[in-house]
């Protein structure tokens, strides 16, 4: 199958699939502000730690943002994406003088991942700093992490040692404010608590290319696994920890996920990194 590229430039294509993200130029100083006044004009009710606007069970809320951010960035978004659409779009914010630790973790599966996975845009609307927590991954994790991941929690392989690998093996990714970062939804990321006294806003859509449906995987109380079929709707009107609306199209028998020892993880990384390696050096 021939590989369906995710940017359309050359260069930031080959990067991105090596390493599972690559930051570009997204916003002008303008739509910064534009997103910014998206922010203020609808406010969350939530005045302290860490929320995404997708954590309100305001489905007016969530809409309001994710038309409001969509208007204003998409764009530019369209423009460096290689044929993609926005499946919703929404803030997360780290309020000060409160924890605000997102733990280490992979994002949703939007689509089944047999060729591919969804993507996560986000995009820095005030300053992150060390102080503010710089955003943390683990490059071409993608490669080599591989599962379901759904609500309302699905087991992690690597929960137990997470701290660990946030320590030894993630980096720090500068994202400036109006540039966009560009993941791979399998990639293991994390971002540290706020220390700076100031409210760090970060904007976020996230994309499927135009041809792909759209799927949530809900982890039943009994461990198995409903794959429903999803519209863009559906981002803006679920509650995380309820059941999806409708019939699932397919029924996993109870999903586990054996653990991962931290040696196994630093024998993926090192075998990955040297897959990486040699591709730079044949580019």
């Amino acid at each position: 199958m021939a590989h369906r590229p995710t940017l359309r430039d050359p260069a930031l294509e080959r990067r991105f699939r090596r390493d599972g993200y690559v930051v570009a130029a997204a916003a002008d100083p303008d739509e910064v502000a534009a997103a910014l006044e998206v922010f203020r004009a609808h406010p969350s009710g939530i005045e302290q730690g860490y929320y995404a606007s997708i954590h309100s069970t305001d489905a007016a809320y969530k809409r309001q943002v994710d038309a409001g951010l969509s208007k204003v960035l998409w764009p530019k978004l369209d423009a460096l994406l290689a044929d993609f659409r926005p499946l919703v779009a929404a803030f997360m914010v780290k309020e000060p003088g409160a924890p605000a630790i997102v733990p280490v973790h992979q994002d949703w599966n939007t689509r089944v991942e047999d060729d591919g996975a969804g993507i996560t845009c986000w995009i820095p609307l005030t300053p992150v700093t060390e102080l503010e927590g710089r955003f943390r991954l683990l490059p071409g994790s993608h490669q080599y992490l591989q599962r379901l991941r759904g609500s309302p929690g699905f087991p992690a392989p690597f929960e137990h040692i997470s701290q660990e690998i946030a320590d030894e093996l993630m980096i720090d990714v500068e994202v400036g404010v109006g540039e966009v970062m560009v993941m791979d939804g399998r990639v293991l990321h994390t971002t540290p608590d706020n220390r700076s006294g100031r409210t760090r806003v970060a904007a976020y859509i996230n994309a499927l290319p135009s041809e792909v449906p759209s799927v949530h995987y809900y982890k039943r109380d009994d461990g198995s696994v409903e794959r429903y079929a999803v519209d863009e709707a559906f981002y803006t009107s679920f509650n995380i920890g309820e059941q999806p609306p409708g019939e699932p199209i397919e029924v996993i028998a109870p999903y586990e996920e054996p653990a991962l020892s931290l040696e196994e993880i630093r024998r993926r990384h090192r075998r990955q990194r040297g897959i990486r390696g040699r591709l730079s050096v044949l580019r």
